[in-house]
């Protein structure tokens, strides 16, 4: 990076974000792969309570912001609320930032969890996404990963919200998972195919440590698809799901019909968006804030009217930002526009990452296309040699 040319006096402007991200940590069982805020055996009252925390939040920071063009219920596992809940703050939303008519809502959801709500209501309350936690149509893999339900709900639960007339669907599967093979990944595949699902999330294992499969790993009891076999699984979703009709429109992102998730691209863009929830994270351009991560002190400090207490807050300089623009936006297959990163950044990313643009082509990891920079297939399955170029 030639950092002569970084201005320090340069200041980015907050934006309000017409994003949200709504964090629901319940799960009926947390897998043992998952490091995300998820929590098990909490019960209905304390669920409850976390509904009232989440509208208190949502009422008492966006009063008066931008109407939503985009919500999104992650987690955890959403539909561990009960309609009721969800309904709620959909509405809360609605009152206090707005909604627009085109909006897209997701909700997440266990394919076992979906009998137990009224899909009618909840499209009538705005929901026009719902996006499945499949993960693999192998009994004996879903077993071993800790999910709790069946292959055969993922078709129950599609059907299900279908009939309620909501049609964009998307599924989650995962490779790289114990004791699969590539010819299990290949079934796989090509069940989420005959279900004509028309968003597929394909994402590899990662193990981050202090999960239960880490230890499992660290002591020896778990055998994992090796390296080249990963890869394999990898270049086998690529080739498989072009030919079935999606379109690779980010890294770990597939869609037919032009039904890409107006909700990722919020975050490839490096845009803005809010986060409420215990341990949401929030972004408004110049901090990316993180939500305080226990449930119970959630609650407590949002029902109580004490000022909500970030858990933490970070503040790229002028180099982390660019940075992570770059990063994020190499994820999809367009690349970079170099000339959009220069203007909303008011220097040259040509002459900054000269060297760094250069290294990248001769590693076969990036090509530049006019004024595009963006990842080449074999940097696809490097992408974070990649990515890494750009972070100081």
């Amino acid at each position: 990076m030639n950092s002569e040319l970084l201005r320090r006096d340069w200041q980015p402007e907050r934006k309000q974000p017409a994003a949200a991200y709504i964090h629901i940590p319940f799960c009926a069982k947390k897998c043992g792969y998952c490091d995300f805020n998820a929590y098990s055996g909490y019960k209905d009252g304390t669920k409850q309570r976390y509904v009232d925390a989440i509208c208190h939040e949502i009422i008492t920071r966006g009063a008066g912001a931008n109407p939503l063009t985009s919500i999104f219920f992650g987690g955890g596992t959403p539909t561990q609320l009960p309609t009721s809940a969800l309904v709620k703050i959909i509405q809360t939303l609605r009152e206090t930032l707005g909604i627009t008519p085109d909006a897209e809502v997701t909700i997440e959801a266990n394919p076992n969890d979906v009998l137990l709500h009224d899909w009618n209501l909840l499209r009538d309350a705005g929901v026009n996404r719902v996006s499945f936690g499949v993960q693999s149509f192998n009994p004996s893999v879903l077993r071993m990963i800790d999910r709790t339900h069946a292959p055969e709900d993922a078709a129950t639960a599609l059907e299900t919200v279908r009939t309620a007339g909501i049609h964009n669907l998307s599924i989650d599967l995962m490779f790289g998972l114990p004791r699969q093979t590539l010819a299990d990944w290949r079934r796989t595949l090509e069940h989420a195919f005959a279900l004509d699902v028309p968003h597929l999330s394909i994402y590899g294992l990662i193990l981050e440590e202090k999960t239960p499969f880490w230890g499992r790993l660290q002591r020896g009891r778990m055998a994992l698809p090796g390296d080249v076999a990963q890869a394999a699984m990898l270049e086998l979703a690529m080739d498989l799901t072009l030919i079935a009709g999606y379109d690779r429109y980010e890294l770990s992102n597939y869609a037919k019909h032009g039904l890409q998730s107006r909700h990722n691209r919020v975050y490839w863009m490096n845009d803005s968006y809010w986060g409420f929830g215990a341990g949401a994270v929030g972004y408004d351009n110049i901090d990316r804030t993180t939500n305080v991560m226990r449930p119970s002190r959630y609650i407590d400090a949002m029902l109580s009217d004490q000022p909500l207490a970030f858990e933490n807050t970070e503040t790229p300089d002028l180099a982390g930002s660019i940075g992570e623009t770059l990063m994020l936006g190499l994820r999809l297959p367009e690349g970079v526009q170099l000339t959009d990163v220069s203007n909303r950044y008011r220097l040259d990313i040509r002459e900054l990452f000269a060297s760094e643009l250069i290294a990248g082509v001769d590693a076969g990891l990036l090509e530049v296309a006019g004024d595009a920079v963006r990842l080449t297939r074999h940097g696809t399955m490097f992408a974070n040699d990649a990515m890494m170029l750009f972070i100081a």
